[in-house]
């Protein structure tokens, strides 16, 4: 019996790498299928799940049993089993929100803004390559509100996603990469011209966009940082207008990011 011992603790020593490898495998499942849902607000079913991520179809069952059981998801359609992000998940995000110290210090300024120009007003972060919103303010004077929080923007085509192109380095690089998808005629598609653009914008310190992504709207953006990094960015959005002032609205704008990253950078630790 003691010659088996090694085998025996070897073998445990297997199983163990071999069940927390599984593990950490169902964790990042179940992060892709809350992504996933995430992205796709009006639901999905098991097998279009399963389907896009290319997972099994029993895997993806079984998380999404758990997950339904302690309403990280619902159904939409109970009939149809469509399954939509659940209300624990919102519970989180605004805990999130309300704990944020970036909100806490940009909320009074975004709501001046959008009271002034009578628009609409946000807050976005960067995921890869993609922007999206985190806070909306919206005057009840706005032309137009368009966007919620959560909705996810095109780096190319945005005001917020060129202003990462621009000033978060990390986030550079990707001008070689990401794709340039046409939503207008005025969409910047040329990889020469995005650049060109990115330049100015960094010379501005503000970023634009003007019917870029949909022909009817127009909206400006400038970073935040803190501690020389860059945490987000605010953005002013209403109806195109040829004959507003874009530039002074820019320049303001810039200017309100660089007090509201004067703040954060005192009051972050």
């Amino acid at each position: 019996m003691p010659a088996l011992l090694p085998a025996t603790i070897i073998w445990n020593i297997r199983f163990a790498e071999m069940t927390s490898a599984n593990s950490f495998s169902m964790v990042q499942k179940t992060i892709d299928i809350l992504s996933y849902l995430a992205n796709n607000p009006s639901g999905a079913k098991l097998s279009k799940i399963a389907a896009d991520l290319e997972y099994p179809k029993t895997t993806v069952h079984d998380i999404l049993k758990t997950l339904l059981s302690n309403n990280f998801i619902q159904y939409v359609n109970p009939d149809k089993k469509i399954y939509i992000i659940g209300a624990r998940v919102y519970t989180m995000g605004i805990t999130y929100l309300e704990s944020s110290n970036l909100l806490r210090v940009a909320k009074p300024y975004l709501t001046l803004l959008a009271d002034k120009y009578e628009k609409t007003t946000f807050i976005a972060k960067r995921s890869n390559d993609r922007a999206f919103c985190i806070y909306k303010y919206a005057s009840i004077h706005a032309d137009a509100s368009t966007g919620t929080i959560g909705d996810q923007k095109l780096l190319h085509s945005t005001s917020i996603g060129k202003c990462y192109l621009a000033f978060d380095p990390d986030a550079a690089p990707l001008i070689d990469s990401i794709e340039l998808p046409l939503f207008t005629p005025y969409t910047i598609t040329s990889r020469e011209q995005l650049k060109a653009n990115i330049e100015e914008i960094r010379r501005l310190g503000y970023s634009w966009e003007q019917r870029e992504s949909h022909e009817l709207m127009a909206c400006l953006a400038a970073p935040l940082f803190s501690k020389k990094s860059m945490v987000a960015t605010i953005s002013m959005t209403g109806l195109y207008n040829e004959n507003e002032d874009f530039a002074a609205q820019g320049s303001e704008i810039a200017q309100l990011a660089n007090i509201i990253s004067q703040q954060l950078d005192e009051s972050d630790p």
